[in-house]
Order: structure tokens, then C-alpha cells, then sequence
């Protein structure tokens, strides 16, 4: 259950549309510059993964695994690497500092998060009360708080609790976030966290998991920002020399020939222009 082949590694997933393989691709390209004795593991689907295997950096590549919107929470639970930090496809690595990713998660904790900015993106609410007055916030008793697009997690004997967490996480999804019946018999909840995995991170850590120990990068400041920086930010924070740019895809560029949908029913997969 906890083997593994190396201490530490990143893990990047990318399946559904071309437009996630070629943001992937450039992600690789940005560790690559700075970052170049990293080792990457990657899940994929199998056309694509001959492209993978062509950097040095990427030691692994999986292609097995589930091809839909939130495959990377199967992919959490298979890491090679006994401290694993994952990283959403549309980011970029933009300074050297990134080889201190591995500072962030200490012993004392199991996985550690930069926190949701409620200002920005969808919404933060659990329940429909704050849901439906438009509240945003990011106290975890009723709002979303920790940012699902990178963190930093174990998979070693010693922090059994990572591993369960990552591996509910999954199962989860499909038991909650999937399920219309769940929603159904649970109408408290805000039905637009359906879509979102950071409301299955807030059900394991609230309802199933209250012993699980998440270490808060930094706070909503320069030290948290950094490491999950959001272009949309600039309009009310600055960050100082930002570690990792989290910047949205630009669709008509990297998903040529995909349906630019990622709902559709017939996603066919194609090649980037």
C-alpha cells in the first residue's frame, strides 16, 4: 500500500481535452528551466504518452487510470513518491525557489494547502443559506478554505492518515459529488459544490477525517500567494517574486481540434495547433 520509488516527486495529470496535455506539456517545460533534477510522475491517456516520455524529468507515466473531469483524485493515491506535491496542468513555474516546495510539509502534519482567496473564482459557500446570499468567505465551518490545485501530501507508513484522505478523496467523489441521490437526501448542501473537489476535501476533513492535520501555507499574504498565484489577484494583492503561476488556459490556442466544451458528451481528443 505505501511502496513507493523515490522520496519526493511532483505528480501532474492530464486527460479530457488537448488543451490539459499541452498546458501539461509546457508546465514540464517550466520545471524543466527551473527545476531540472525534479522527477515528474504523470497521468495521462495512452495517445498522449509518448509526448510525456520524451522528458527526462518524468519517471513515470500511467495511463490506466479513469478518463474524466477529476481523474487526478485517482491519481493522488498511485504517487511514486513517499512526499508528493501535485500541481494543476495550467501552471507555470516561474523562479528556482520552486525547490523548496518540499519545506512546506513538515512531520508534524499530513498535507499542506494554500488557502481559497473567497474574492475571486466560483463560490465559496457549503450550505444554500450563504450560497443563495451570494456570501464568500473561507472559514471552513461553512465556506470552502483550502485551494485544491496544489498542495503537498505523504504516502509513507508513518502518516497513514495522507493516504487514507487522498484515497477518499476519490472514492468520494464519485459516492458524493457524482451521485445525484446524495444531493437529493442532502439538500442543505449548495448544489454548485457538485462540481467542485474542494467540497469533497471539505466532507473528509469536517464530516469523516477531523484528524487530519493540514498545514496552511502562509495565510491570504505574500508567503501563501506565491506559491498559487492567480493572475486575477493583481487587481487587489501583489505578490513578491510568486513561485507558481496559476494562469487560465487560453482554450483557442491549446485545445485545437477539441470540442472547447468541457461538458460535452462527445469530447474527442485532438492535437494542439
Amino acid at each position: 500500500m505505501y511502496e513507493t520509488k523515490y522520496d519526493k516527486g511532483f505528480i501532474i495529470v492530464a486527460t479530457q481535452h488537448a488543451m490539459y496535455k499541452n498546458s501539461a506539456l509546457a508546465l514540464i517545460d517550466s520545471l524543466d528551466e527551473y527545476y531540472p533534477e525534479c522527477k515528474v510522475m504523470v497521468v495521462t491517456v495512452p495517445e498522449w504518452a509518448e509526448e510525456f516520455k520524451e522528458y527526462d524529468q518524468v519517471v513515470e507515466v500511467r495511463t490506466d487510470g479513469p478518463d474524466e473531469r477529476r481523474t487526478k483524485l485517482w491519481a493522488l493515491k498511485h504517487t511514486i513518491f513517499e512526499k508528493t506535491c501535485y500541481l494543476d496542468a495550467d501552471m507555470e513555474i516561474i523562479s528556482p525557489r520552486i525547490n523548496e516546495v518540499w519545506d512546506l510539509l513538515d512531520d508534524d502534519h499530513d498535507m499542506a494547502f494554500t488557502l481559497i482567496f473567497p474574492q475571486f473564482g466560483a463560490s465559496t459557500a457549503i450550505f444554500v443559506e450563504e450560497g443563495n446570499q451570494g456570501i464568500r468567505d473561507n472559514n471552513i465551518e461553512r465556506h470552502l478554505r483550502y485551494h485544491g490545485g496544489f498542495f503537498v501530501y505523504w504516502k509513507k507508513e508513518s502518516k497513514p492518515n495522507s493516504l487514507e484522505a487522498v484515497t477518499k478523496w476519490w472514492s468520494y467523489w464519485l459516492d458524493i459529488n457524482s451521485n445525484q441521490e446524495w444531493w437529493d437526501n442532502n439538500p442543505q448542501y449548495y448544489n454548485v459544490n457538485k462540481g467542485w473537489d474542494q467540497f469533497t476535501l471539505w466532507y473528509i476533513i469536517m464530516k469523516d477525517m477531523p484528524e487530519l492535520k493540514i498545514k496552511e501555507i502562509g495565510a491570504l499574504d505574500e508567503e501563501g500567494l506565491r506559491w498559487n498565484w492567480h493572475t486575477v489577484y493583481k487587481s487587489v494583492v501583489e505578490a513578491k517574486e510568486p513561485i507558481i503561476w496559476h494562469k487560465p488556459i487560453n482554450r483557442e490556442v491549446m485545445n485545437s481540434g477539441t470540442p472547447d466544451s468541457f461538458y460535452s458528451k462527445n469530447t474527442k481528443r485532438g492535437t494542439a495547433g
